[in-house]
């Protein structure tokens, strides 16, 4: 009898070291945002398209803190009014947090090109897919909001969305 208890008590515990490292391994949702100022160096000569785009990104967001990051865009017009082109963007985008540690993204968006000013807006969806360290299996989205020019190949914008890691 106090062989069983003892085994039954030992099949409790690892249970429940089980069930607590689940607990601990499970992503954590959480609310992410923060802004990134950016300078593009286009790869492709001008007029040619889709436009291939290398970025290099400087921000301060939510759980990676003063973060860097590169990025590799493929812009590609789909429509034009007057002096307005729309287009077609997609990113795909490596942060790195001050610690080391990585966030992998891709981005869809849409951007509106005023070839007049070079005034450029945009908007779509940041998609997390995994990274290194705390960020291995990170996942979640983030809407972006930004703009730039392509005269000054400079731009700013902002990510507000949810992260789990």
């Amino acid at each position: 009898m106090k062989l069983q208890n003892m085994l039954r008590s030992v099949v409790i515990a690892l249970a429940s070291v089980s069930l607590a490292e689940s607990a601990i391994a499970a992503p954590q949702d959480r609310p992410y945002s923060g802004s990134c100022s950016t300078v593009v160096t286009p790869l492709t000569p001008p007029g040619v398209f889709p436009q291939k785009l290398h970025i290099d990104y400087d921000c301060t967001l939510a759980h990676l803190g003063h973060a860097t990051a590169v990025a590799t865009q493929v812009v590609t017009p789909i429509d034009q009014s007057g002096v307005l082109v729309t287009a077609q963007i997609t990113n795909s985008t490596t942060y790195t947090a001050a610690n080391g540690d990585t966030l992998i993204a891709s981005f869809t968006g849409t951007a509106l090109l005023n070839v007049e000013t070079g005034q450029v807006r945009f908007i779509g969806t940041e998609t997390f897919a995994g990274g290194s360290g705390r960020f291995e299996d990170a996942s979640g989205s983030a809407d972006l909001d930004g703009s730039g020019s392509f005269f000054t190949n400079i731009a700013f914008f902002t990510a507000k969305g949810r992260i789990a890691y």
